[in-house]
């Protein structure tokens, strides 16, 4: 779906040209501040042996070593990426790796008993346009679970009651907004995450669930806001949107002691309906 109206798109906001250190530990931090959420979910979908699963923009590649150990050898797991090169030696013989765009080109062959994307979606200029092209794809029952970045206003209004202290919450909030505008301008969807439901179930998807997570992550000069600001300096600074020569926020999202908010994430899920499913392998 395209808007006239809408800003020329920048480059994209995550381009692949960041160091290979760098964007190695933020993906692990990234791991870290969000893969217990998505673990619980997937709990909850009980994937199977014997299921064959897509982990779409795979990232560092845990959710993938994940479902590889879900699935079993009788499975199948194949993890996409369009810069996989953080996945090239995944310490998992059951994952299949693959570098693929997911808005171009054919996807990976299969009839997928579940697939899973998150924090790629909201960074796509269509993200319906995608769903309509991985969801024809899943088995009968198969399920789709989308994880989206959630910065719309009442989102981070909430988060902010989370935080410690009141530096922290200004500290979130003025980080959070500065990545809605920024995201904007990539032509990208800084609320997706709160639209995920909406989506699925324009695609005929049932039994859809959805919720939203707000959790707390430490400071750090290592951590997850000094490693996403390091990244997104350049932007920020190229459109305004950041002082980034002020050390302001920098000096405390280096401080371990500090504890913030992280960006919020909607969660959503649904299933191809049940007619004429396929046998589950067992």
């Amino acid at each position: 779906m395209t808007d006239p109206d809408r800003p020329q798109p920048a480059p994209y906001v995550l381009d692949s040209a960041a160091r290979a250190d760098l964007e190695f530990d933020r993906l692990r931090t990234i791991e870290q501040v969000y893969d217990p959420g998505t673990e619980e979910i997937l709990t909850r979908l009980n994937p199977a042996p014997g299921w064959s699963c897509l982990e779409v923009g795979a990232g560092a590649g845990s959710i993938a070593r994940l479902l590889a150990s879900l699935a079993g050898e009788t499975g199948r797991v194949v993890a996409t990426d369009s810069d996989p090169r953080f996945l090239r030696n995944i310490a998992h013989p059951g994952v299949e790796v693959i570098e693929h765009d997911v808005t171009a080109g054919p996807l990976p062959p299969g009839s997928w008993d579940l697939i899973h994307a998150r924090s790629v979606l909201e960074h796509l200029p269509d993200p319906e346009s995608v769903l309509a092209r991985l969801i024809p794809s899943l088995a009968p029952h198969g399920q789709l679970f989308a994880e989206a970045i959630d910065v719309s206003r009442e989102t981070l209004a909430i988060a902010a009651k989370h935080a410690p202290d009141r530096r922290a919450a200004t500290a979130f909030l003025e980080f959070a907004t500065a990545v809605h505008r920024l995201m904007t301008l990539a032509g990208a969807h800084p609320e997706l995450g709160s639209t995920l439901p909406v989506l699925l179930a324009a695609q005929g998807l049932e039994g859809i669930t959805h919720q939203r997570r707000h959790p707390l992550v430490s400071g750090g000069k290592r951590g997850f806001y000094a490693l996403t600001l390091a990244r997104l300096a350049p932007s920020f600074q190229d459109h305004g949107l950041l002082d980034t020569a002020d050390r302001r926020l920098s000096s405390l999202f280096d401080d371990p002691f500090m504890v913030f908010p992280a960006l919020p994430i909607g969660a959503a899920h649904g299933h191809t309906p049940a007619v004429g499913r396929r046998q589950r392998r067992t």
